[in-house]
């Protein structure tokens, strides 16, 4: 039986907490590109492209969506307005972001949740290639392909808060003799990068399961992603902040084995098995 009390207790907001995740983040960014700079070397630029992705999606994703439940800050409004460095810069902005999240919470593997027009967009609901699905279509940058298309349905005030800062980050850049570096370091990991490690916590999170959500222990992962591999807790808890997701998680009673998953491989094993019949609740699997 879950403890009410022990999860009330776990909701608490520490905005030392929040502050010093952003720093963690964008010193991440920073430390990473001033090493490829330092190296000059193609093969670490190559793989500082997809630490820096990581780390951007730790902020533009991991971050925003902590800020879109309130679980950054205590004071409300400052998850909103801090989207300016956690949202901004990754092509988003909290009041898009927090609009399709919350329904997505509400509407879970119905036609309402935009997931299940995405699985449908990658081909994830009729017979498909697993392989090309997860591994070719990233490395070709298919995902910011998609995802980008999607800022179309941005209202006019988001795209132009967007604009704003893209533009002045150009003009500084181009300014200070620095827009190649601003281009390798930035743009290409955003959008190859950033959006890859998106797609696949968009298809890790809830394809193919029997309750509708899987569960993602890996520490490796957890570390980057802020705790985002316990998305059961998540959606059960949605006001405990990332920090106590795991505490959350043990209070969880009913994760079926077939829905958790402790690395890489798998994760891979449960994508690729037989479409399972969703237990209990829906699986926005198609």
């Amino acid at each position: 039986m879950i403890d009410a009390a022990a999860i009330k207790a776990l909701t608490g907001r520490d905005g030392r907490r929040a502050a010093a995740a952003i720093c963690r983040d964008w010193g991440g960014i920073i430390l990473t590109v001033s090493v490829a700079i330092w190296a000059g070397n193609p093969f670490v630029s190559v793989l500082s492209l997809w630490v820096i992705g990581a780390f951007q999606y730790a902020l533009g994703d991991a971050l925003l969506h902590e800020g879109a439940h309130g679980n950054l800050f205590a004071t409300k409004s400052w998850n909103d307005r801090w989207d300016v460095i956690y949202g901004l810069p990754f092509l988003r902005t909290m009041l898009a972001f927090k609009t399709e999240h919350l329904r997505h919470h509400g509407q879970l593997g119905k036609d309402g949740d935009y997931l299940v027009r995405d699985y449908r967009q990658f081909g994830l609901d009729r017979p498909h290639n697993l392989l090309w699905v997860w591994v070719g279509r990233p490395l070709i940058g298919w995902p910011a392909w998609y995802y980008v298309r999607q800022l179309r349905h941005y209202s006019p005030a988001c795209l132009r808060r967007i604009a704003v800062l893209w533009g002045a980050a150009a003009l500084v850049t181009a300014l200070t003799g620095t827009f190649g570096l601003f281009l390798l370091y930035w743009v290409l990991p955003l959008l190859w990068c950033r959006y890859a490690y998106f797609y696949w916590a968009e298809i890790a999170d809830h394809y193919n399961t029997r309750r509708g959500i899987r569960t993602r222990v890996n520490r490796l992962l957890n570390w980057f992603q802020h705790n985002k591999g316990y998305h059961a807790a998540h959606h059960r808890f949605p006001a405990v902040p990332w920090f106590n997701l795991p505490a959350a998680h043990k209070q969880l009673e009913d994760v079926d084995p077939e829905d958790l998953s402790g690395n890489p491989i798998e994760t891979w094993r449960q994508l690729g098995r037989p479409p399972v019949e969703p237990a209990g609740q829906a699986s926005p699997a198609g």
